[in-house]
């Protein structure tokens, strides 16, 4: 068979598939409206909190940079003196069903490393902040008031969790692919019908490249809208801790490792520090690595092939540091989240709260 052929027939049978499913997208889209009716009009029960809640989520399933960016608020906020603490859903993790608390202002608990991959990273990277676990945001939220009373709760994941009031909404898309075909789950990727786009706060498209030009579909929200791209730092040494420059891994042999939600952001990341790859392994988001089955063959194809070294995410890394690797030297990307028009971006922030 013809690439072309197979192109149309694979083609064709997707197209078949939305056709069958696009009934039950509308029935889910018109669930979802008035479900967020009913919060908005008091129809259903808010908590409202006495801290200020600070809500940063996405429309899409799959990644779009929302703990990268809590990193980067929560940080922001502390360094202007306010006190801060991180909710997260623990999705996956050994707390989801629990409340528990991972960090506090002086501690990364042992416990931090069941939690999930997402709240391990937050804790690593939030010194001095405290980070908590659990889907029932309203019970963790009652925790964190009675310990810590902070200025400032920041809700990671939290768009489509209305069972709290929240003082302010961040909106985030992945600039490379924001919304998919348009269409609510099962034909597409959105969580919620676009149009919610009017209950936020900002807009934030994560990973702009330096040709981006901003949808016309979000301009009519009139929204503020802002754009971060990601740098890598360095690289870290998975055994030693050590750090290394980019220019060290330049015309090396390298492959790539990533269980993210969009490991094509991951890819680009690399590419724009002049860094090639012969392999990346993909393995789906917040995925339970295990060494027999998924980084032994690597590291045995990698020494094989006399691979230099394997790169791979910071999130990924609090998977795998506590499987033996060894024989190839394993190094984590150190990322780092900039805002672009950060002085505007500071102006609104700072109106707002």
């Amino acid at each position: 068979m013809s690439s072309h052929k197979f192109i149309e027939e694979h083609w064709a049978k997707t197209t078949l598939i939305s056709i069958i499913l696009l009934p039950f997208a509308l029935l889910f889209c018109f669930i979802l409206k008035i479900r967020r009716f009913c919060f908005k009009n008091g129809i259903f029960k808010q908590y409202k909190s006495k801290c200020k809640i600070i809500s940063v989520g996405n429309l899409t399933i799959g990644g779009s940079g929302k703990t990268p960016f809590t990193i980067f608020l929560a940080k922001y906020l502390h360094n202007k003196g306010k006190t801060i603490a991180v909710s997260h859903r623990g999705y996956k993790g050994k707390f989801e069903n629990t409340i528990k608390l991972i960090s506090d202002n002086n501690t990364v608990y042992d416990s931090a490393k069941d939690a999930g991959d997402e709240p391990f990273l937050l804790a690593k990277n939030l010194s001095g902040i405290p980070v908590i676990v659990g889907k029932n945001r309203t019970e963790a939220i009652k925790f964190l008031e009675n310990k810590f009373s902070p200025d400032y709760i920041i809700l990671d994941d939290s768009f489509q969790h209305l069972k709290v009031k929240h003082d302010l909404d961040f909106l985030l898309f992945n600039a490379k692919n924001p919304i998919g075909n348009g269409f609510v789950i099962p034909v597409g990727l959105l969580r919620e019908p676009k149009s919610v786009i009017k209950f936020c706060d900002f807009v934030i498209f994560n990973n702009c490249s330096e040709d981006f030009v901003i949808p016309e579909w979000i301009k009519k929200y009139e929204k503020p809208i802002f754009q971060t791209e990601y740098e890598i730092k360095n690289f870290v040494s998975y055994r030693t801790n050590e750090t290394k420059d980019v220019s060290c891994f330049r015309e090396k042999k390298i492959f790539l490792i990533s269980g993210i939600g969009n490991p094509k952001s991951f890819e680009n990341s690399i590419k724009r520090l002049g860094i090639s790859f012969s392999q990346h392994f993909i393995f789906p988001d917040h995925h339970d690595f295990k060494y027999k089955k998924d980084i032994l063959p690597i590291i045995q194809r990698g020494i094989e092939e006399k691979t230099n070294a394997i790169l791979t995410t910071e999130k990924d890394f609090m998977k795998l540091q506590n499987i033996p690797l060894s024989g190839i030297d394993f190094y984590y990307a150190k990322l780092e989240i900039k805002i672009k028009n950060l002085k505007e971006f500071e102006e609104l922030i700072n109106k707002h709260l």
